[in-house]
């Protein structure tokens, strides 16, 4: 067994500890009143199952602690838009200081170069800080129901960092049990903690074990505690394959409305790596330059090897650097690894409908951070006289506390500009469509942020649009009722031209309504007796007992 190691005190230890939370507030602190958007309102905010709470709910599955802790935040304040916001913050807080906390021990370990580890509290903070407050982080926070990727994410950085703290301390048996508990909890929080066990390990190897006979000597108890964690995460296998492709994922295919017919596409594990040929160089560009962001990139799959070759270049040869680095930088390889093996769930060849998400880089930005701030403090160490000519000449670590401010006031105000954008649901899809244009998601979410503020009129030309590019759109059910009562009120106020186009609307996406057809051919049967008469066949074949259609097709066919 390895000596304990005890990571030297620092007495300005009190800094990252104070300066991670406060600029995460002050990032954040406008978002406490934003709304669910997307999917958030109909999963959460509206799901009664969630206003439950009993002994049947402790979690044991993939998603199921998540679960947990939006029934807590309705039993703890009735399900209000702060507690959801202030548990995702605080899961966002504790995140970005155990990644500080994982940091910091680990350029202490004596493997570690002396330049590292005598700057190791400066480097763990500028890293955990840029993480903390990047706006691409801003969907996985202000976007509450990406807790799923927040919360597996504090806890997938609890267990690197309860591993590592085992390695250093001498109550190795309660660490490590920790980290253990952390992998599971993570489990049930997301399917991508996967592939913490397999992090561990390549960490393990490249920064503490002098041999893999050794680590599995000492730590090989931990390591089946950790893939343990595989057992929760093999339930997701149980899952019958009608479920996986209602969620679009596995069984994952595009339509093409643009011909005649509607062309359909299947995305296999070929096509779904072509695109991300794309998605990652993407990735890429917004962690240096974070512009394009968008909830909803839409992004169509690529099919062809040829358009995926030259993004392509970027994703192998960053590939190739990591496989280079397992043998001639073993530590560096892990920064590599960490990046591929944590995207891989999600971007690597299993198919799922949306080919590009940006809370997918919740924890791979930490390792392209790394490099970063590794890359700059050593520029600028190279370029630091060796004998400075004046007091006044800042050292490598003091230009690099420059640099790192510099980098935190524009992306911080980055990130408080983009969080702007989630204020209501309005802004949010006028946002994406900004983005792309030929997103129907996008119309039809600012027709819906029409609906529920009753505006029917501004709502019909975004309805009609999300109709016309995806004829075939899945309007979640009892939404076209939505737009039948919407008929029924006009008509109560005489609004002909409106109450016509709500059941045009109605029709469309619930074509098995007899109701709607009865009341449109109702409306038009003196202006149009004879599609007034087509339009009640249609009601009475798709409900025969529908006795007032009846009675009217029997008064205009006389």
């Amino acid at each position: 067994m390895p000596e304990a190691i005890t990571p030297p005190t620092n007495r300005m230890m009190w800094i990252p500890l104070v300066a991670i939370p406060l600029l995460v507030l002050v990032v954040y602190h406008r978002t406490f009143t934003y709304p669910f958007h997307f999917d958030g309102a109909a999963k959460i905010q509206s799901n009664e199952t969630y206003q439950r709470l009993n002994w049947n709910h402790f979690p044991k599955g993939p998603r199921s602690l998540v679960k947990l802790t939006w029934r807590l935040n309705y039993a703890a304040d009735g399900g209000t838009l702060v507690g959801y916001h202030v548990v995702n913050i605080s899961i966002h807080i504790v995140a970005s200081l155990l990644l500080f906390g994982f940091i910091f021990l680990t350029l202490k370990l004596p493997k570690t170069p002396e330049r590292y580890r005598d700057h190791a509290m400066l480097l763990a903070t500028a890293i955990a800080l840029l993480w903390a407050i990047h706006p691409l982080q801003t969907q996985s926070v202000t976007y509450i129901v990406q807790r799923y990727e927040s919360l597996m994410g504090m806890c997938f950085l609890l267990s690197l960092f309860c591993f590592v703290k085992g390695f250093t301390s001498k109550y190795r048996a309660a660490w490590y049990l920790g980290s253990v508990i952390a992998c599971a909890a993570s489990a049930m929080c997301k399917e991508v903690a996967v592939v913490i066990p397999l992090v561990v390990l390549w960490y393990d190897r490249a920064f503490l074990a002098e041999s893999w006979r050794e680590l599995f000597r000492d730590r090989w108890l931990v390591y089946v505690g950790l893939f343990a964690s595989w057992l929760i995460l093999a339930q997701v296998a149980m899952v019958p394959i009608e479920n996986h492709n209602k969620h679009g994922t596995v069984l994952v295919h595009e339509v093409d409305f643009t011909g005649d017919q509607p062309i359909r596409t299947v995305v296999g594990p070929r096509e779904y790596l072509y695109s991300q040929a794309h998605a990652i160089p993407f990735y890429l560009q917004l962690t240096v330059l974070p512009m394009g962001q968008s909830l909803d990139h839409g992004w169509r799959a690529t099919y062809s090897l040829a358009e995926a070759i030259w993004p392509g270049v970027i994703v192998v040869a960053a590939l190739g650097l990591t496989i280079w680095c397992v043998f001639r930088a073993p530590r560096w390889s892990f920064v590599g690894a960490s990046f591929f093996l944590i995207l891989a769930p999600t971007s690597s060849i299993l198919p799922i409908q949306d080919i590009v998400f940006e809370h997918r880089m919740y924890l791979p930005l930490a390792s392209l951070l790394t490099l970063i701030v590794f890359g700059i403090y050593e520029g600028l160490r190279r370029t630091e006289p060796e004998q400075p000519s004046s007091s006044s000449h800042l050292s490598a670590s003091q230009a690099l506390v420059v640099v790192l401010a510099v980098l935190v006031i524009v992306y911080g105000g980055v990130s408080i500009a983009r969080n702007e954008v989630y204020r209501d649901d309005e802004s949010m899809w006028r946002d994406v469509l900004a983005k792309n244009p030929s997103n129907p998601r996008a119309y039809h979410g600012i027709a819906h942020a029409y609906v529920m503020q009753g505006d029917w009129a501004k709502a019909i030309p975004y309805l009609e649009k999300t109709i016309e590019l995806h004829p075939e759109y899945p309007f979640k059910g009892g939404y076209a009722n939505t737009f039948l009562n919407g008929a029924k009120k006009s008509i109560e106020l005489g609004d002909v031209d409106m109450a016509l186009k709500l059941l045009d609307l109605t029709i469309k996406m619930n074509p098995q309504d007899s109701e709607a057809y009865f009341l449109m051919a109702k409306l038009i049967q003196h202006q149009n007796p004879r599609q007034s008469i087509a339009l009640l066949h249609l009601a009475i074949d798709r409900d025969p007992q529908n006795e007032e259609a009846q009675q009217l097709l029997k008064r205009l066919t006389q």
